[in-house]
């Protein structure tokens, strides 16, 4: 099971004074074994919203689209092979120079057009598992804000192995985590909201 600690944050009193890497080994040898914890969005840098302002099919090649993108401050000539790619879509941008799975971006000439950044799916963000397009960003995302601002991906995972949480049904979600992490801490727990 995989448990977000941010999600845990949110469920427990003063939360920002307990130690998120260092309470698994303190939950490891109380409750269940944690099998793995990662840090998520440390990986990335220089990730922006940005807006497609024009989209073309490239002329030779059908799967790509040559688009212009903007951060609200610059221009980006883009090429990129996502079906979902449309004018006025807003979605992450990596600007050269940038970094996104610890590959640094650099402006690169593909198929006769050079691109000066990146547009990303949710996989090549590391938050989620859609790799078929880009991420769709809601049409009132700040154009040239960090995405690490806008989306919650700083965050802790923690891998938890589910058959020793088979016999403590109370620990099968981030609530009953949360409970744990809360006693073994001394921290009160905030009531959830049904």
């Amino acid at each position: 099971m995989k448990i977000s600690c941010n999600r845990l944050k949110s469920y427990i009193k003063d939360s920002d004074s307990i130690d998120w890497l260092k309470i698994w080994d303190l939950f490891t040898i109380r409750t269940a074994e944690v099998e793995n914890v990662t840090i998520k969005g440390n990986d990335m840098k220089d990730v922006v919203v940005a807006q497609i302002t024009e989209c073309k099919e490239h002329p030779t090649k059908p799967k790509y689209h040559l688009l212009k993108v903007t951060d609200g401050e610059k221009n980006y000539n883009i090429l990129c092979g996502a079906p979902n790619v449309r004018t006025g879509l807003k979605a992450p941008l990596v600007k050269v120079g940038g970094m996104v799975s610890n590959i640094t971006i650099a402006a690169k000439c593909i198929a006769g057009f050079t691109s000066e950044g990146m547009l990303c799916s949710g996989t090549e963000l590391g938050i989620n598992d859609y790799s078929e397009g880009i991420i769709e960003l809601p049409d009132d995302a700040p154009l040239g804000v960090d995405l690490k601002e806008y989306l919650p991906i700083n965050d802790i995972i923690v891998e938890i192995d589910n058959k020793s949480l088979t016999n403590r049904p109370d620990l099968w979600g981030h609530y009953g985590i949360a409970r744990e992490i809360a006693a073994i801490t001394n921290h009160k727990l905030l009531p959830l909201d049904v």
